[in-house]
């Protein structure tokens, strides 16, 4: 299997009163998976933020699921891998923030990540209508990963950004 690729996410900057930061990682057709580098130290992950999830093109000829991974008590959260899921250091798997990210094709989807939700997570493609949100521990920093659902994924860039 390739490696895939990741850019280190860009230095927290504030756009009027909030708080951005962008990365990228890349996949070709031989992962299983293709995951973000951990949110930079300049995001608070222990508060509300708004991540944007841009693909390129489809990333799976089935569904596409996207997971949050959390690290609580250190800033070394790292993922590896492109077998299968990506294995952790450094923290734990969440789960999946969405069945499927869009593998018809090139997509932008919005998550509101708030570690004091008080409504019940959607995560389900069929109820996006409402607004994507998960109630996910707070923690020091988060990672993200669309993984396979069918086979290997198809080569695609990943665009994260982080508001907050």
């Amino acid at each position: 299997m390739a490696a895939q690729t990741q850019t280190a996410w860009t230095t927290p900057k504030t756009v009027g009163n909030q708080v951005v930061s962008t990365s990228t990682s890349t996949t070709d057709a031989n992962n299983l998976c293709n995951f973000s580098l951990r949110t930079p130290n300049g995001i608070d992950c222990s508060k509300r933020y708004t991540l944007i999830a841009i693909a390129s093109a489809a990333q799976d000829g089935a569904a596409a699921p996207l997971a949050i991974y959390f690290s609580t008590a250190s800033d070394t959260l790292a993922l590896a891998g492109t077998t299968g899921r990506p294995t952790v250091t450094g923290g734990y798997e969440y789960g999946n923030i969405v069945d499927d990210l869009g593998y018809g094709g090139a997509s932008t989807n919005t998550f509101i990540i708030d570690p004091n939700l008080a409504v019940a997570n959607v995560v389900t493609t069929a109820a996006k209508a409402t607004g994507l949100k998960s109630r996910v521990p707070g923690a020091v920093n988060h990672a993200f990963s669309v993984n396979a659902a069918s086979g290997t994924l198809l080569g695609h860039v990943m665009t994260w950004i982080i508001i907050q």
